[in-house]
């Protein structure tokens, strides 16, 4: 695929490369939309479906709330305070009671409740038991206070409890009526005394209606249960009073509200729960998954369907503007070629965009650039072929020979032949290095040894007015240089810092060292030093009849490395010279 891509043509390769950034970054910005929708759908579903238990278990809990608000037309009605205040002992009174009961107290309190209340119970402290449609009769104070409901009831101390009772509450038996209850332990209103155990049993169609409805939509499964796990009410009638799911029952118990996702019988469901504060129980629903995904999958397909229409506008897309790229790079390639053949006057208008606009501009300034520099490149070849002219006539200077020959001429008259044999053998080598086979390339050890000899043949005609040291870094020494650029500058030291000195030894260093990733070759002097003025004049071009030796070296070393490189001066008046020249840190040929 990578082979294919750069074997293409421009046009192929940015047609290509839009429609699969475009793909790519399409699909991937999908796929992220996609799992922020999913996650977001999800997590709305779950707040929707807590706020629909909310408001349904608070609709229980007021509902229940009215139940238990019964209380207190109970303890205040007057022929009901009469009954449960007064001894009972007698069949007869016992009757009459119950007929107060039944045809006074009751509808007087209970009346127009049937579809709620399903039954109402009295147990007595003295024996006196009353029944609205239940089975429990005859019942001693002692059965009654052995059962859970009025244990629990006594320990409330007279606050009301709604509990589920699944079982007959006197034998335990499962056998008997499954019933929610109100339970309490009724006092007297008045004198405070104790009426024993109330029960209000309500029907589970009277809770079951406030959520028999909500989220059918959603095929949610939705029921009640107690804090024992026992099904209260159900749409299912066959599951009221049965033990919750196991691992539904795990999963809500611990904590109030929430929601999570099970397993149940091959389908996933996403189980929601809601605590009622009031009465502990919790109302539970269960919903299949597939049809919350149902939404998730529609906007899946509506993602994946932008997606196919953005692929299809970037083609079209894609196919215009590598057009209007590759059309002007095209006529700019043939006035390239046309450079190439030697048409350099060639111009080109690419069009008025801004970049192309520049792209026509650039080549057109090249072409003329270009033109300069054929002609500056040709001055420049003049000027170095001038400057190694200048270079050597002032290295090889006519004195030298004079000064040499002179000095071995009267070496012979003194009979000094060791110092004429020294002279004579130095000015030799001296001669072979600077001609070096006719090369104006040489390496910094043969630049060294040049010194070396030049420094040789004046010491011994200053008559050891001097002292010199030469210290190299081995590392730079097979390093190529231009030759002959040190002995202008010792030279110079020589008759013009030196020379002058009265009363001390002059002294000439050469250094020749790495520094970064220049090359600096140091002449340090103790003579007399040198002023800005003199510096200066040094780097002029001179007069026709001045020198050329430092004024060439400069010229050489940039024509020859560039600008950054050449000769740099520290100098002041009685405290000696200290010269550099800068080389890179590599063979450049020239």
């Amino acid at each position: 695929m990578a082979g294919s891509l750069r074997n293409m043509r421009l046009k192929s390769k940015l047609i290509v490369s839009f429609v699969l950034l475009i793909v790519i970054s399409t699909s991937i910005i999908g796929w992220i939309f996609f799992l922020i929708l999913k996650e977001t759908i999800v997590n709305e579903v779950g707040q929707s479906v807590q706020e629909v238990l909310k408001q349904t278990m608070q609709n229980i809990d007021y509902k229940l709330k009215d139940i238990d608000e019964l209380y207190v037309n109970i303890v205040s009605n007057k022929e009901l305070q009469i009954i449960m205040e007064s001894d009972a002992s007698t069949d007869s009174v016992r009757a009459n009671y119950e007929k107060i009961f039944y045809e006074t107290v009751y509808p007087s309190i209970f009346g127009g409740r049937s579809e709620q209340i399903q039954s109402v119970s009295f147990f007595g402290p003295y024996g006196l038991n009353l029944f609205v449609n239940t089975s429990y009769t005859n019942r001693t104070r002692e059965e009654i206070e052995q059962t859970a409901i009025y244990q629990q009831s006594y320990a409330a101390k007279g606050k009301p409890l709604w509990l589920f009772a699944n079982k007959d509450i006197f034998s335990n038996r499962d056998s008997g009526p499954k019933v929610i209850y109100n339970a309490r332990k009724t006092l007297g209103l008045l004198a405070l005394k104790d009426w024993g155990l109330m029960l209000i049993g309500v029907r589970e169609s009277f809770i079951f209606d406030s959520f028999k409805n909500i989220l059918t939509d959603m095929k949610a499964i939705t029921y009640i249960v107690d804090e024992n796990g026992f099904i209260i009410s159900h749409v299912n009638k066959d599951q009221v009073s049965t033990k919750a799911d196991p691992d539904v029952w795990r999963m809500i118990t611990g904590s109030s509200n929430g929601s999570s996702l099970i397993m149940l019988q091959g389908t996933m469901y996403s189980v929601h729960y809601f605590t009622s504060q009031y009465t502990g129980w919790k109302l539970v629903t269960m919903i299949p998954q597939s049809v919350v995904y149902k939404h998730i999958e529609l906007a899946k397909g509506t993602i994946v369907m932008i997606i196919l229409i953005t692929v299809a506008l970037s083609i079209l897309l894609s196919v215009f503007i590598s057009s209007s790229i590759t059309r002007p790079l095209m006529k700019l390639i043939r006035h390239i070629k046309k450079v190439r053949d030697g048409d350099i006057h060639t111009k080109v208008h690419l069009g008025t965009q801004e970049e192309f606009g520049e792209i026509s501009e650039s080549f057109n300034e090249m072409t003329e650039e270009i033109g300069t520099l054929i002609h500056k490149v040709r001055d420049d070849e003049k000027k170095i072929r001038e400057a190694e002219l200048r270079a050597l006539q002032s290295q090889i200077n006519p004195h030298i020979l004079y000064n040499t020959m002179d000095s071995i001429y009267w070496m012979t008259k003194t009979k000094e032949y060791d110092e004429i044999a020294e002279m004579t053998t130095a000015f030799a080598q001296f001669f072979r290095l600077i001609l070096n086979k006719g090369s104006e390339m040489t390496t910094i050890a043969k630049e060294l040894e040049t010194i070396e000899h030049y420094l040789t043949i004046q010491k011994l005609q200053f008559k050891n007015k001097f002292e010199y040291a030469i210290e190299a870094d081995p590392n730079v020494l097979e390093e190529a240089c231009i030759k002959l650029i040190l002995q202008p500058l010792v030279e110079n030291a020589l008759l013009h810092g030196i020379k002058p000195l009265k009363n001390k030894r002059g002294t000439i260093k050469i250094v020749a060292k790495r520094e970064g990733q220049f090359i600096l070759l140091e002449v340090i002097d103790n003579g007399i030093g040198m002023d800005l003025e003199q510096i200066e004049a040094l780097l002029e071009p001179p007069s026709q009849d001045g020198g050329y030796g430092i004024y060439n070296i400069n010229e050489r070393i940039h024509l020859a490395y560039g600008e950054g490189y050449g000769l740099h001066f520290e100098s002041r008046r009685d405290e000696g010279s200290h010269i550099q020249i800068i080389l890179p840190g590599g063979y450049i040929d020239v």
